[in-house]
């Protein structure tokens, strides 16, 4: 008899559990929460935007990475966004029916918390529930989520997540061991990073589900399955879904400074899920204030809010010591009948007002008049109407609460800012390359949390053109550069821990031992910050900066010639004499002769504190430049625009020349540095005529002149002056108008071609920018 009840039993849960599966809000409606904030800009946080500007990830959610999928069981290439879907979805995994039935471990089963126990009783704030005599017990999902030792199914904690982070972006663990260094390989914990974030939004979904923070484990099918129809058959139900998603409840972030009294949940996302503000007897406080018609910041997690202001079918009004809360109250309902001539009980006080909060039994009156001996309770359920109001307050918050995860986990910016050198990194020895970087940091992490006690790490990335990128080539030239990434990862040299967010802080940091080579491509650089970070320990926080790549500042002496009345002559000449000679006399009137330069001081600046070089102030000498000579002087890595400035002594060389020239002279100039890189553009008319979105290539275009290859970004060229005042030649005095306008070059390819191999596709034409020269200076005329 024991066995055939024990069977019997087992029949019934198979049958239950198979009708429900699914033990929260569906798997798919995770997923599509999840996609939809991926998408979205949510309380002035874009994942999008982060990942383009402070990961340059130029594809933002878009970007695909390479991993390993749990839903595919195999490695896969897909979006950001997917991948967060992705964890909505294996959050519940696993879970099946039959693992239910047969007692398996599931992650399911540690979904639930009871917001009345205070954070000090968190364990024991788990399921405690008893289905046909069978007890099925968890884990509060708010210990869950920060528990490091999750062994069903995976590790995918918070904790979990920042090391998937802090190793997608270092290449190595928080004891500093190697565990990824190719692209491919940090790809691997950028999609587990984004699954695990996927997977913890789930949690705070599962928190907006009445079931799951009454202690009810639902085996019939619920709210869930209710909401997941709302989704799929939009037309039905006069798509209720769209307008469910619209307008997210979103939580004050002030509640993240709320300190957790257990050891087990320090991380402040607690305090999304339970704040310990409801205490059993203050429903009160979940009530939903109005500032302009519009929900204002909710003060409550969002356990606290479902639990005071809705029924789960097990929890209607519930005596029993496992099913009993304090909120809703039958004494604070009223009944009414809707247009669908239904009875419905609404809670009116306590809380939020909540008109279908249960439905009467169609059978109440037939019993309450044939079986009055059996009229203790009024038999409540809860319908279509009771769903539709459910929805109608819990998915914003769901919505809302979880994007609010999203932002947290992301919240600690860092701003990367030029030195006042107004270079990353400078070198004049080609074959090294660059061997230090300085730069100014600044915390930028909104609500005032400090950076105060952490490990800064400088992350360098870039890939080695094969080819020399400082030439031109044809339009149709495959150029080559190894597909792979390489990266520089570097301590801090000097020992800061701290970045303070009142001010700059200058970090330098030491490359000797793999210097940044010359012919480095695709260069971007991220600061990376691991440490205490307001209430959280171990956060981790990045700053990313798109700098140029190597950019010379080339000078030419041109001085060896000048142009005479639209005609070039040699400086000095007798030709270039009787040009200007214009009494006979053989004295020109016109100062023809070659000049040399000697002492040019060399100096780079930011572009918004530009500053002029001097003997005092500069950046490299030149000891002394000949007419007709080209000198490339330096390289430099810095932001695309910045200020540069020459301080130089001329020379006469010719012994006839009586000319007194005023010198020293100085100038300054405002630079743009080389940009040779490939950059995500979904703008159609940018991409033309590839479809969007597409990658365009900026390659540089150099100006080819008597031999020398010129960046016109960052280049001076010394000249005399031409005669007639303001003439000029063909490709001379016209360098500054036409022959040496140069431009940054782009080309395009279509996203598919940009797995592993570059697909040249067209050329586009961007601004011009112009060369800058450097006359003669204003000279006086010798008297005998």
């Amino acid at each position: 008899m024991i066995q055939k009840t024990q069977t019997l039993t087992i029949i019934i849960l198979v049958f239950l559990i198979w009708t429900s599966y699914g033990h929260a809000l569906n798997e798919d409606t995770h997923k599509a929460i999840n996609e939809n904030i991926a998408n979205r800009t949510i309380n002035i946080f874009s994942l999008n935007d982060f990942l383009i500007k402070n990961l340059g990830l130029n594809a933002g959610v878009k970007e695909p990475l390479y991993g390993y999928s749990g839903i595919y069981n195999q490695y896969v290439t897909q979006r950001i966004e997917n991948w967060l879907g992705e964890g909505g979805v294996l959050e519940d995994r696993p879970g099946a029916w039959y693992d239910y039935v047969l007692r398996k471990p599931t992650r399911s089963i540690n979904h639930f918390h009871n917001p009345l126990k205070p954070a000090e009783d968190w364990d024991y704030a788990g399921l405690n529930d008893v289905v046909i005599d069978i007890s099925y017990t968890g884990q509060s999902q708010v210990l869950w989520a920060q528990n490091p030792d999750q062994n069903i199914g995976g590790k995918w904690s918070w904790q979990d997540a920042r090391k998937y982070f802090y190793i997608a972006l270092t290449g190595k663990d928080f004891d500093g061991n190697t565990i990824a260094t190719t692209k491919i390989d940090k790809e691997k914990y950028f999609a587990n990073t984004f699954r695990a974030i996927g997977q913890l939004m789930h949690l705070v979904q599962d928190a907006s589900v009445p079931e799951h923070v009454r202690n009810d484990i639902h085996i019939l099918p619920a709210y869930e399955a209710q909401v997941e129809k709302f989704r799929t058959r939009k037309a039905k139900y006069d798509f209720i879904w769209d307008s469910l998603l619209a307008n997210p409840i979103i939580f004050d972030k002030s509640i993240l400074t709320i300190p957790s009294t257990n050891p087990s949940a320090t991380v402040p996302i607690s305090r999304i899920i339970d704040t310990d503000r409801y205490t059993g007897g203050n429903p009160d406080i979940t009530k939903t204030i109005l500032v302009d018609h519009q929900p204002a910041l909710q003060s409550v997690g969002i356990a606290e809010y479902t639990n005071v202001n809705f029924l789960s079918k097990d929890t209607m009004f519930e005596s029993s010591t496992l099913h009993n809360f304090p909120f809703p109250r039958i004494i604070d309902t009223v009944l009414w009948k809707d247009t669908n001539k239904r009875t419905y009980i609404k809670k009116a006080v306590n809380g939020d007002v909540v008109e279908h909060l249960a439905v009467k039994s169609w059978l109440f009156d037939y019993r309450r008049k044939y079986f009055p001996q059996y009229d203790q309770k009024m038999p409540l359920s809860l319908d279509l109407e009771c769903y539709k109001e459910y929805a109608s307050l819990l998915i914003p918050r769901a919505v809302g609460y979880s994007a609010g995860l999203l932002d947290y986990f992301f919240r600690g910016n860092i701003e990367i800012s030029l030195p006042s050198s107004g270079a990353y990194a400078q070198t004049d020895n080609p074959s090294i390359g660059f061997t230090q970087i300085k730069l100014l940091a600044r915390n930028t992490t909104p609500n005032n949390e400090q950076m105060n006690n952490g490990t800064i790490e400088l992350i360098v990335g870039y890939r080695r053109a094969i080819d020399d990128p400082f030439l031109n080539y044809p339009e149709d030239y495959p150029f080559q550069a190894e597909n792979e990434i390489t990266y520089i990862v570097v301590p801090e040299a000097n020992g800061i821990r701290s970045i303070p967010n009142d001010s700059y802080v200058e970090l330098t940091f030491d490359l000797s031992s793999k210097p940044i080579p010359l012919f480095a491509i695709n260069v971007f650089i991220r600061l990376i910050y691991h440490g205490q970070l307001g209430l959280e320990d171990g956060a981790v926080a990045v700053g990313f900066k798109d700098i140029s790549e190597p950019t010379p500042i080339d000078l030419f002496n041109d001085m060896d010639q000048i142009c005479l009345n639209g005609r070039m002559y040699e400086a000095g000449s007798v030709e270039a004499i009787q040009q200007v000679d214009t009494n006979g006399d053989g004295i020109p009137e016109w100062d023809i002769y070659p000049h040399d330069l000697k002492d040019i001081y060399l100096r780079v600046s930011p572009i918004n504190n530009p500053g002029y070089a001097s003997p005092a102030e500069y950046d490299f000498i030149i000891p002394y430049l000949s007419a007709g000579e080209f000198k490339r002087a330096f390289y430099i890595l810095a932001d695309y625009n910045f200020i540069y400035s020459s301080y130089e002594s001329w020379v006469n060389t010719d012994p006839d020349d009586l000319w007194i020239i005023q010198h020293p002279t100085t100038a300054i100039y405002t630079g743009v540095a080389i940009k040779n890189q490939v950059e995500y553009e979904e703008d159609p008319d940018v991409c033309a005529p590839m479809e969007a979105p597409c990658h365009i290539w900026w390659y540089p275009t150099f100006i080819e002149y008597r031999g020398a290859n010129i960046w016109w970004g960052s280049a001076i060229m010394y000249i005399n002056n031409a005669y007639p005042q303001n003439s000029e030649c063909s490709c001379y005095q016209g360098i500054l108008r036409n022959c040496m306008s140069g431009v940054q070059t782009t080309y395009t390819m279509s996203v598919d071609n940009l797995t592993h191999e570059y697909q040249l596709k067209n050329n586009n034409l961007s601004q011009r920018l112009k060369f800058q020269m450097q006359p003669l200076a204003e000279r006086q005329r010798r008297h005998e």
